[in-house]
């Protein structure tokens, strides 16, 4: 078995390789280029996401897939696959399974004005290098597969790179992701000076607990930075509008997840958690990360920025459940650790399916509509019901609206942070019940987003020429998207499919089986907190609602007689006809809430007279804005301070001397000498 799975994960490897190679020699032939590369990767997927789940269900322990010996030094390819691998490879692989298919209708529309064998190649290599992070058995090949991700991402960032606002996008993600990249390599660095090993699946006991707080700290940092946490936050949302919709659901979906990986990894698999306060800065980031991200959400109309600031939501979600997991484990709490890591494993998986489709849906409006402006928008639904359709399937798992697979996560997530609530612990309780009442806001404010993004976008009238010319997508794109979809609804449906995968991951993680805790039905119960209402399933309360909706229709028309359609005029004020002005537009429907958090938005209004202004105005334009605080008071002011700390030292330490420069190389080379002596 362990053969075969060994050659089932090579296999995957190796298609996505020969995508790759395909991509370059097809590269004249944009059509066939962009069907055959596609279809690799369809396949190659296809393969990764058996082979994950064979390794969990059926093979014990990690599995060398790969290992070769480089004549570099501490350079060395090494492959392995454990269950915490498998179960973030089965999230990649059914994404890119769908993100290929939806691509093929997608990228038909840049042939002829974009060299598509370039991008089917950074394309194919970005998941190849998410792979090999994912697998990565010592720290070295894992830094040098984290910066090959990052660099292919930028350059699918800024693949529409005439656009200077794309520009600008790339430049800060490329920043924000090198700066992160210093941090894990400053922490890499200092457990190899301990260990004299990079093997990530080895041993850390001979790292002092006061390094072991200073690795957890710069880590933090560095996959903190890559997640979107905040205040490091800021690369996410003018990234993913930039780069193209389905490169986008990748990075959202699954690229900011490898940072999760890494903190499970590299802090629970190898270092061990210890200390209580590790768990409590993940939780309170975790906190602020999902309350702000949702709220920064309401206030955008660009499609694409308001999901990726759902995205910092939904990371926040994730570090609650892992917070309140290295809490519980190291207060010797192995079922709620238990409890709550599988929280966090299944939003993880159940935001790649969501969220990856809410990308796909915002590059399927924007390639029928060409805009991204939910205010250009409206009477989609009419124009487009099959994306309409996943869309809402999308915004429902998001809202953790039953019967639909966010829900769930959500759910075992409150479970785990009430069972987290023990006498005797009084601060902790208090962070406890501060972060329920954070999850429910956040659960609260992310309908109210969806209500937003759906109703101006779908419902009503079209409120632009391109809203009215809009046509239904191709089908492969809705293909893709229905997967997805369907996906959503299985997994709330009948969440021991997947809970059952998980199950396998947090028992060897945390030692301990949660799924005999869990009792099956409609709310998935946790068994010590003894609720009784868990009697009713999914799947029963699904088949329920639907005939309880025809027996009412039924009813309805046998005591209504027969129907008779009636047409009239809607009252309309005065007006001769109803028109796209007349409805709510996505700034009025966000006004109540920016008001009540005005603090927080620093919301600025501006309003534009034409024409006699105090009579009889021909037109009048009343626009709104927000400021970012993390951006206005704490980036700004420090950019500003390095640039005039640059400009002061410069004239002093760049004299442009030879000797000055010769005398700088002899201090450090004396430095290093004297450290190498007396350490």
């Amino acid at each position: 078995m362990e053969l075969f799975l060994r050659n089932l994960f090579l296999a995957s490897v190796l298609l996505y390789l020969f995508g790759a190679v395909i991509s370059l020699i097809l590269m004249k032939r944009q059509k066939a280029c962009n069907i055959i590369a596609n279809f690799i990767c369809i396949a190659a997927s296809a393969l990764g996401a058996a082979a994950s789940v064979i390794k969990i269900l059926w093979v014990n322990g990690p599995i060398g897939i790969f290992g070769f010996k480089s004549a570099i030094p501490f350079v060395s390819l090494d492959m392995k696959v454990d269950n915490l691998s498998a179960i973030f490879l089965l999230a990649l692989s059914i994404l890119v399974l769908c993100v290929s298919i939806y691509s093929i209708g997608y990228i038909s529309h840049y042939i002829g004005k974009r060299n598509i064998g370039l991008f089917n190649f950074l394309y194919t290599t970005f998941i190849l290098s998410m792979i090999f992070v994912l697998t990565s058995a010592n720290a070295v090949f894992f830094y040098i597969s984290w910066e090959a991700m990052s660099l292919l991402s930028y350059f699918l960032v800024v693949f529409e790179s005439e656009k200077e606002k794309n520009q600008r996008a790339g430049r800060l993600y490329i920043i924000m992701t090198h700066l992160a990249t210093a941090f894990l390599l400053i922490g890499f660095m200092i457990i190899y000076s301990y260990t004299k090993s990079f093997d990530l699946f080895g041993s850390s006991a001979g790292i002092p607990e006061a390094a072991r707080n200073i690795i957890f700290i710069l880590l933090l940092i560095g996959f903190g930075t890559k997640a979107g946490v905040i205040p490091l936050h800021i690369w996410l949302p003018y990234a993913h509008p930039a780069a193209p919709s389905n490169v986008s659901a990748l990075m959202s979906g699954i690229m900011i997840k490898t940072a999760i990986y890494g903190l499970i990894r590299f802090l629970l698999c190898y270092l061990g958690i210890e200390h209580t306060w590790w768990g409590v800065v993940i939780l309170v980031l975790g906190i602020a990360s999902a309350v702000l991200g949702v709220a920064y959400a309401l206030m955008e109309h660009n499609i694409k920025r308001l999901l990726a600031f759902h995205s910092v939501e939904n990371i926040g979600i994730i570090l609650i459940g892992l917070g309140v997991c290295f809490i519980a484990l190291a207060q010797n709490n192995e079922l709620v650790g238990g409890l709550a890591l599988t929280a966090a494993l299944l939003h993880t998986f159940n935001h790649t399916l969501f969220k990856g489709g809410l990308f796909l849906g915002a590059g399927s409006i924007q390639y029928a509509a060409h805009t991204k402006d939910i205010e250009k928008l409206g009477g989609l639904i009419k124009k487009m019901p099959v994306t309409a359709l996943f869309v809402l399937c999308f915004s429902l798992a998001i809202s953790a609206i039953v019967p639909f697979n966010g829900f769930i996560s959500e759910w075992l997530t409150y479970q785990s942070l009430f069972a987290n609530i023990i006498p005797g612990q009084a601060g902790l309780n208090l962070i406890s019940i501060l972060a329920v009442a954070a999850l429910g806001l956040t659960g609260a404010l992310a309908a109210a987003c969806f209500v937003k993004l759906f109703g101006i976008s779908f419902l009503g009238l079209p409120r632009s020429n391109q809203a009215l010319k809009a046509k239904e997508v191709p089908v492969t794109m809705n293909i893709g998207m229905g997967i997805l979809a369907a996906l959503c609804l299985i997994v709330g449906l009948f969440p021991f499919t997947i809970l059952r995968l998980i199950d396998q991951v947090a028992i060897d993680l945390v030692g301990s089986s949660i799924l005999g805790q869990l009792h099956g039905g409609f709310l998935i119960v946790y068994y010590p907190l003894k609720v009784s209402a868990n009697s009713i399933s999914p799947l029963a309360l699904l088949i329920v609602l639907i005939a309880l909706i025809l027996i009412s229709l039924l009813v309805i028309r046998i005591i209504g007689g027969k129907y008779i359609e009636r047409k009239y005029g809607t009252w309309d004020c005065g007006f001769e006809a109803l028109n796209a002005r007349m409805q709510y537009s996505a700034t009025g429907f966000s006004k109540p809430i920016k008001i009540v958090f005005k603090i927080l938005f620093r919301p600025t209004r501006k309003t534009t007279f034409e024409g006699d202004w105090l009579y009889h105005p021909e037109t009048i334009e009343y626009t709104t804005s927000f400021t970012s605080v993390f951006e206005e008071y704490l980036y700004y002011p420090m950019i500003r301070t390095i640039k005039q700390f640059s400009q002061r030292t410069k004239f002093r330490i760049q004299t442009g001397s030879i000797h000055n420069y010769l005398l700088y190389i002899f201090i450090m080379v004396l430095a290093l000498m004297l450290y190498n002596r007396f350490v």
